[in-house]
């Protein structure tokens, strides 16, 4: 049994505020393995609360099991808790924090609880928890299988508001104890059963076998997931026991990962399981994560089997998401710093160590590319171009994603990329840049390229660089030297559309971004082609006649291309 890392009494814990995200994932799948080796329940529900005490730096954690019976949930096992009554308290599903969180709808927390009047209180209740000299509690329900088995909950004796990141730690223990206390229980279930067999005789060899099965499994699969969050190889093992192939897909029957070798045999596109086939849902608390699915009608025992696939299914998806959430942070926050150095000061140590982890150093020649990416398709594509390797950082805004690299045959890598997944491709860039302080300016260019070929409509990469005066002009106006008579010319329009909410600046923008193409005018702003003709007559009054022709157009465009990098006249 591994003990190593309980937390005694008067031990001071560390809060996890103070740690790096990196780390607090390795303390929960430190956590994780831990757990796995316990097999004594209450050995394991001690481990639990001490650990999830020690994590948060509380005053008290303790873990209730759900009676369905009589409907309310009771505190199993406790760590910190002084009073007797505080440590075997039952209480009804629905009321107080315990009570609440049992119910498995969400993660819940109050800093004051004799105060807060949206908890349901039992005065019973009430007077033990006043004896216990308890405030602050928060909570996470225990799922396993599509079913709440109890509560998780640490508590404090002064008020405290837990922050996100401690919810999401506690949040993260639930989901791990949840599996190892089925584990465990199921083990000692099991275990009964294997004694009746042996001093009854009145239980079949098959069902006995079946009990094995069922342990062997759980410690493969668990010993899978451990060693690296591989869906894939979960479900190789789970094929080799059932002696059928297994797949994950998605709400629309896309295949997400098999135990099917590089994918072989496998249908495309969307598609649902056989009629005679097996579905399990795969969850994690409320969430949906997939379907297991097997090709073939399985009898009971080899469902209950795949019942338990299913479960370590989900607990590889949240490790993979979890490695996955926390390298995506941390190359958003070295992307942050990139751009930011000439607004802030970051150790160059710091800055190597960090870039060091994705191929890069400070005295790279550095591109930086935009490329225009569909909000809803952000996550996916962002995992796309992370696989397709090459030493870059990258990281998604709110329309694009955002990618610095040094490598300089990124254009044909991504071409090649956006080829295979039949992607529309759009990117702007700006580079390379010599050091590490022009890539904010190098990041600008290529925003501001991008943003021209999504007003033209047009497919493509283009430089930054490729822009010319209007990249200096932005550059003026960046460092406040822009000479305001530049931009004077279409001052008439700023007024008019201020004082009357119109839109002739936007109007005006695209008529000379589109080389004075009226029905694409009216395509993009979606007007009819005679409102467009009348707003620029409009503006002809304003701006004065020639605007639109040499040598004036060529000013008004160009502060109309300042005014649009400034906000965003072509978005």
């Amino acid at each position: 049994m591994c003990v190593e890392h309980t937390v005694e009494h008067d031990e001071q814990p560390e809060h996890p505020a103070s740690r790096s995200r990196e780390e607090l994932l390795r303390v929960l799948l430190d956590t994780a393995t831990d757990l796995t080796a316990l097999r004594d329940v209450e050995a394991l529900l001690q481990a639990i609360v001490r650990r999830t005490r020690a994590i948060v730096g509380a005053d008290m954690a303790y873990i209730s099991l759900n009676d369905a019976e009589r409907g309310d949930t009771y505190i199993r096992r406790s760590d910190g808790v002084s009073t007797p009554a505080y440590r075997t308290l039952r209480m009804p599903l629905g009321a107080g924090v315990l009570g609440q969180v049992a119910t498995g709808l969400a993660p819940f927390q109050t800093s004051e609880y004799p105060a807060d009047d949206t908890i349901v209180h039992d005065p019973r209740v009430d007077e033990i928890v006043r004896a216990e000299g308890v405030h602050a509690i928060m909570g996470a329900p225990l799922h396993v299988a599509g079913k709440v088995i109890g509560a998780l909950i640490v508590a404090e004796r002064r008020p405290r508001r837990f922050s996100p990141e401690e919810v999401g730690v506690v949040e993260s223990i639930a989901a791990q104890a949840a599996v190892a206390i089925d584990n465990s229980l199921r083990f000692e279930e099991i275990a009964r059963h294997a004694e009746r067999l042996d001093r009854e005789q009145r239980r079949s060899a098959a069902e006995l076998t079946l009990a094995t099965r069922v342990l062997e499994l759980d410690r493969r699969l668990m010993d899978a997931v451990m060693v690296a969050p591989d869906v894939r190889r979960v479900l190789t093992l789970g094929a080799g026991v059932l002696d059928c192939d297994l797949s994950l897909r998605d709400q629309a029957g896309a295949v997400l990962a098999t135990s099917v070798a590089d994918g072989a045999d496998l249908p495309e596109g969307p598609a649902s399981p056989p009629r005679a086939g097996t579905a399990i849902a795969v969850t994690a608390a409320t969430e949906h994560l997939g379907t297991l699915a097997a090709p073939v009608a399985l009898d009971e025992p080899s469902r209950a089997l795949l019942e338990r696939v299913a479960v370590h299914v989900a607990l590889a998806l949240l490790f993979a998401r979890a490695e996955e959430d926390a390298d995506l942070r941390g190359q958003h926050e070295l992307h942050d710093d990139l751009l930011e150095l000439g607004d802030r000061d970051v150790p160059r140590e710091r800055l190597e160590r960090r870039m060091r982890r994705w191929g890069l150093h400070p005295d790279d020649r550095l591109w930086c590319v935009a490329v225009a990416t569909p909000r809803a398709e952000l996550r996916g594509r962002l995992q796309e171009l992370r696989a397709a390797g090459g030493r870059a950082v990258l990281t998604a805004h709110e329309d694009h994603v955002c990618l610095v690299t040094a490598d300089p045959g990124w254009e044909e890598a991504l071409r090649r990329t956006a080829g295979r997944h039949g992607w529309r491709l759009r990117a702007g860039v700006g580079g390379p840049s010599d050091s590490l302080r022009g890539l904010g300016d190098a990041h600008r260019r290529a925003a501001l390229a991008l943003g021209s070929l999504v007003t033209l409509d047009r497919d493509g990469v283009l430089d930054g660089g490729e822009l010319g005066m209007l990249g200096a002009l932005l550059g003026l106006a960046r460092q406040g030297e822009l000479p305001p008579s530049l931009t004077a010319g279409i001052d008439p329009l700023v007024a008019y559309d201020a004082e009357r909410s119109a839109d002739l600046t936007r109007t005006a923008f695209y008529f000379l971004e589109t080389d004075g193409n009226v029905a694409r005018v009216a395509e993009l702003l979606h007007l009819h082609r005679n409102t467009v003709r009348q707003r620029l007559d409009r503006i002809g009054r304003l701006l004065g006649p020639g605007w639109d022709v040499s040598p004036r157009r060529l000013d008004t465009h160009l502060a109309l291309r300042v005014r649009d990098a400034q906000v965003g006249l072509g978005r």
